[in-house]
C-alpha cells in the first residue's frame, strides 16, 4: 500500500472518529436559549441560572419545579432537547428522588412516635433479631434518633456492598437481608460515639426504613404509603415501578446523557428508592410547612446541632441563614437528582426534581446549587 493511500486511509478514519464523537457527545452543539419571560414561568435571573447549568448537562435534561408561595404553586418544567431550552409540561411526570426518601423514613419513624408506638431514644439492639457485633460506644447506644439525623456512628455505606458504579443500576440492588445482617453482626465498627458526631450515613438511613418495617410488621412501600400517602392524597409517590408508571416516567440519564436504569435500594430502600412528581412533593412539602402540632411537625424538631448554622432533626435538617430558618434536602442516583429548599415562616420553597445523574451533579454541587440560586430570585 503506497503512502499516499495510507494517508488518505489516515486522514478518512480521523474524520470518522471526529464526527462520530460530535454527533454522539451529550454536548456537541451550543445552547440556544429559547425560555421566554412570562408572569407563568421564569424571571430573567432564573433563566439565566437555569441556562448557565444547562450548558454543563446532557440532551434529554429536564427539570421539574415548583414555587411555593403561600397558598399558591408555580409550577415550571424546562427541558434541553437538540441543544434546545424550551419548557415543557411536566408537573406530573415521575422522577426518582434518591435521598429525599430519608425524609419520609424519618416522617414515618416521627409518627410512630407521634402515636406513642416507640420512642425515640429506643437503642436498636432491642428491635433487631440479631445481636450486633457493636450496638453502643463508650457507654453510648445505637438510637433511632441516632440513625435518623445520621449520629450513629455508621459508615456512609458497609464494607460488605459492591461499589463497582460500572454495573448498570444501582450497587444496592443485590443487598439483601443476609448482606445486612452478616454486616450488623460480624463487621460492624463504630467510626464515632453514637449522639456525639454527624457522620452522613446511606447505610444507617437504609436501616432505619428497615427497623420500622419490623416494627409495623410492613413493608417500606406500605409504610410509606399508609404513613404519608394516602393522608395526603400522594397519588404518584411509591417505592417500585410498575408497568403502568412508565408512561410518564422520565428517564434517568447518565453524566454523558445515556439512558440508565433506575435504582433498587433492596433492604436499604429506606435511604433512597422513592419515585414522585413534583405536584405529589408540593403536598408533602406543604404539610410540613403547615402543621404545628402533629408528626409533620415533629419530625423538624432539632435533635442535634452540628454547628451555629447546621442543625439536624430527624431526616430532614435546618440551616440558618441569617434570620432565617431553611429546611433544605437533596438526593442523588445514577440518573436523577434533587432538591427541596422552604421556609415555613414565610410558607415559601422551591422543589425541583430532575434526571441530572447524582454522579454529574455532585462534581460542583451542581443541583443543589441551583436550587439555592432558584430559591433566591
Amino acid at each position: 500500500m503506497s503512502k499516499a493511500i495510507k494517508s488518505v486511509l489516515i486522514v478518512s478514519a480521523l474524520i470518522i472518529i471526529i464526527l462520530v464523537s460530535v454527533l454522539f457527545s451529550p454536548h456537541h452543539g451550543e445552547l440556544i436559549n429559547r425560555l421566554q419571560i412570562n408572569n407563568n414561568h421564569l424571571n430573567t435571573i432564573q433563566i439565566d441560572t437555569i441556562f448557565k447549568y444547562s450548558k454543563l448537562f446532557p440532551n434529554e435534561t429536564e427539570f421539574s419545579i415548583a414555587f411555593i408561595n403561600g397558598d399558591s404553586v408555580k409550577y415550571v418544567g424546562v427541558k434541553r432537547e437538540n441543544d434546545s431550552l424550551k419548557y415543557v409540561v411536566n408537573h406530573d411526570k415521575i422522577f426518582e428522588i434518591g435521598s429525599i426518601t430519608k425524609t419520609f423514613t424519618g416522617t414515618i419513624l416521627a409518627k410512630l412516635v407521634y402515636e406513642k408506638k416507640v420512642k425515640l431514644n429506643e437503642p436498636i439492639k432491642n428491635l433487631l433479631p440479631i445481636k450486633l457485633k457493636q450496638s453502643s460506644l463508650n457507654g453510648m447506644e445505637i438510637t433511632l434518633q441516632d440513625l435518623a439525623n445520621h449520629t450513629s456512628g455508621f459508615p456512609p455505606v458497609p464494607d460488605n456492598l459492591g461499589t463497582d458504579y460500572s454495573i448498570p443500576g444501582s450497587p444496592y440492588q443485590y443487598y439483601d437481608e443476609n448482606k445486612l445482617y452478616d454486616f450488623l453482626s460480624n463487621r460492624l465498627v463504630l467510626a464515632s460515639v453514637p449522639s456525639e458526631k454527624k457522620n452522613y450515613s446511606n447505610f444507617g438511613g437504609g436501616l432505619l426504613g428497615h427497623i420500622l418495617t419490623l416494627i409495623a410488621n410492613k413493608s417500606y412501600e406500605e409504610l410509606v404509603d399508609e404513613s404519608i400517602c394516602k393522608l395526603l392524597g400522594m397519588n404518584d409517590t411509591f417505592v417500585k415501578l410498575r408497568k403502568e408508571h412508565f408512561n410518564r416516567l422520565v428517564r434517568g440519564r447518565d453524566p454523558n446523557g445515556k439512558i440508565v436504569p433506575n435504582w433498587d435500594l433492596n433492604i436499604l430502600a429506606g435511604a433512597g428508592e422513592i419515585k414522585s412528581t413534583v405536584t405529589d412533593m408540593v403536598k408533602y412539602v406543604n404539610a410540613f410547612i403547615d402543621d404545628t402540632s402533629s408528626f409533620y411537625y415533629l419530625a423538624l424538631q432539632p435533635t442535634f446541632k452540628v454547628n451555629d448554622q447546621e442543625i439536624m432533626c430527624l431526616g430532614w435538617g435546618i440551616y440558618k441563614l441569617g434570620e432565617k430558618d431553611l429546611y433544605p434536602v437533596f438526593g442523588g442516583t445514577g440518573g436523577y437528582s434533587s432538591g427541596i429548599i422552604f421556609n415555613r415562616k414565610t410558607k415559601r420553597g422551591i422543589i425541583l426534581l430532575s434526571n441530572v445523574s447524582g454522579f454529574l451533579s455532585a462534581k460542583r454541587d451542581y443541583i443543589p446549587s441551583l436550587c439555592r440560586s432558584l430559591a433566591n430570585n
